[in-house]
């Protein structure tokens, strides 16, 4: 083999290898979920003897296992009917609580700091980008009850990775009594240790451990208003709480001991099979 043959050798050497390397870092992303999903269902058996609720978690929109929780919840609160929500912090749109809501009929009004990516004009949500603090929040869930037509609300989230204790308590304050409360927590420290972030208008959060309140601060908050944990999800972010007079029997399965519920801090990307989301899809949906 001459040195014109060898380098011809090489070059299609170089070229099937550069071939191969996309399918072989998708292979690597297959078998990573695939590791994700086999952890996460051995930490959900481990945990559902004190956090039962996880047995229905699902994703279909949500981040991670929260529609599947929300709507077990819903079913026995609401009979699982089509309701009217309030979100705090829904990113792009495409991924958040309550946009498999409204896929299920629900109505609903988002707020959040960024703009979302597919038309909702004419459909059965309203969105308004606003930066959300103290001086307008309350403002803000009365403006959305107007824009539902509503003088109550079945489903109030709010998830800013931010001030979002100081949020819960000036609307809590203010007398709304959503049916099913959805509040993210800050899984760092452990019950019965309460913290929050002290108030900061201009807050952005830098992916790390400075944001939010621990389960504990929320809890003492929120169960204050009349309200009872009845779970947490598999990921340690985010906590349900459902208006004490309405939990009648509807939740015998639900441990007493609030703090054993704790999820701690879980963060693997949540595995997500199948085919990628479609704008479009989601705005056949919702509208």
């Amino acid at each position: 083999m001459n040195i014109f043959q060898r380098l011809r050798k090489q070059r299609r050497q170089r070229r099937y290898a550069a071939e191969a390397v996309p399918q072989i870092l998708q292979r690597v992303g297959q078998l990573e979920r695939l590791q994700s999903a086999q952890w996460l269902e051995s930490r959900k058996l481990a945990a559902l003897g004190r956090n039962p609720l996880l047995a229905y978690g699902r994703q279909v929109y949500s981040q991670n296992d929260e529609d599947g929780i929300i709507e077990e919840i819903w079913r026995r609160v609401g009979g699982g009917r089509p309701g009217r929500f309030i979100e705090f912090g829904v990113g792009d749109g495409g991924e958040n609580n309550t946009l498999h809501l409204l896929a299920r009929g629900w109505r609903g009004v988002w707020f959040g700091g960024e703009a979302v990516r597919f038309r909702w004009e004419g459909s059965r949500v309203h969105f308004q980008q606003r930066w959300i603090t103290l001086d307008n929040v309350v403002a803000l869930v009365h403006e959305g009850m107007g824009t539902l037509g509503a003088d109550s609300l079945d489903l109030l989230s709010i998830d800013l990775d931010g001030n979002d204790w100081h949020l819960w308590r000036a609307v809590l304050e203010a007398g709304v009594r959503p049916a099913v409360l959805i509040a993210e927590y800050n899984p760092l420290l452990a019950p019965p240790a309460e913290w929050a972030m002290p108030y900061d208008p201009e807050h952005q959060w830098r992916e790390d451990d400075w944001y939010g309140a621990s389960l504990a601060a929320l809890h003492s908050l929120i169960h204050a208003s009349g309200y009872r944990l009845v779970g947490c999800n598999l990921i340690g972010v985010n906590a349900f709480f459902v208006r004490q007079d309405l939990i009648a029997d509807l939740f015998p399965d639900i441990p007493h001991d609030w703090a054993s519920m704790y999820m701690e801090a879980a963060y693997f990307a949540y595995p997500r099979f199948g085919h990628q989301r479609s704008t479009r899809m989601i705005e056949q949906l919702i509208v």
